[in-house]
């Protein structure tokens, strides 16, 4: 295959992918998703840890995959969670 018809092709897979998706490339220049996610969370644990991580996801993607109010409550719903969930423990 050439060159440039592997390079279309990978880059249609990359758009494509489920793993890495276009919608988590270039959050902040330079950096992976999943790093800035392990290093954003590592002082939570448990369901913390999760509720968090679901925050900052959709806030990073906000206006790059779903409609930036469909981002927003869904990062709310995570946030609202959270919060009634810290207040019933009394943290």
């Amino acid at each position: 295959m050439r060159h440039e018809a592997y390079m279309k092709e990978r880059t249609n897979m990359e758009e494509h992918n489920a793993i890495s998706p276009k919608h988590y490339k270039e959050i902040v220049p330079g950096y992976e998703y999943m790093d800035m996610m392990c290093h954003m969370l590592k002082d939570y644990d448990g369901v913390e840890a999760h509720l968090m991580g679901q925050i900052y996801k959709y806030l990073m993607r906000y206006g790059k995959k779903d409609s930036k109010i469909q981002e927003l409550g869904k990062a709310k719903w995570y946030l609202d969670y959270l919060m009634e969930r810290l207040e019933n423990e009394k943290v």
